[in-house]
């Protein structure tokens, strides 16, 4: 029987975190090995889909991991406390992320467009058709 979740604890070091079911209930132990080979490492409140298996602790463990889509993640949603916490701290970064990158080249182009007419416009310039 397949679950989903999100991604709410991870340790890189270690290669290990939990998962916390959409449906409430007790955090579930995960491995590296769990995950996908699709290039992409685990990423904190990541919606996923799972199944469980007893693990040789006896205690539950997650495998077959598959990523929900970005349409299907309730993962803000379903966070509370911390979580949601960080989820809207990243989030916020993110944005002010392109508002800084939009920022810049607005400046940049405008001290350009600044300088070219400043040399357009300087006292002993001479107008290219004006010396013809």
């Amino acid at each position: 029987m397949r679950f989903e979740g999100v991604l709410s604890a991870w340790n890189h070091d270690a290669g290990f975190g939990a998962i916390k079911p959409f449906g409430g209930g007790d955090e579930v132990f995960v491995g590296l090995a769990a995950f996908p080979t699709d290039g992409e490492g685990p990423r904190l409140d990541e919606a996923l889909s799972f199944e469980i298996v007893s693990g040789r602790d006896g205690r539950k463990e997650a495998v077959r991991l598959k990523r929900l889509p970005a349409a299907a993640q309730p993962a803000l949603r379903e966070l509370t406390g911390a979580a949601r916490l960080r989820a809207q701290r990243a989030e916020r970064k993110r944005r002010l992320t392109w508002l800084a990158a939009v920022v810049i080249v607005v400046v940049m182009l405008g001290l350009a467009g600044l300088r070219g007419w400043q040399g357009a416009h300087a006292p002993g310039a001479v107008a290219s058709a004006a010396r013809h």
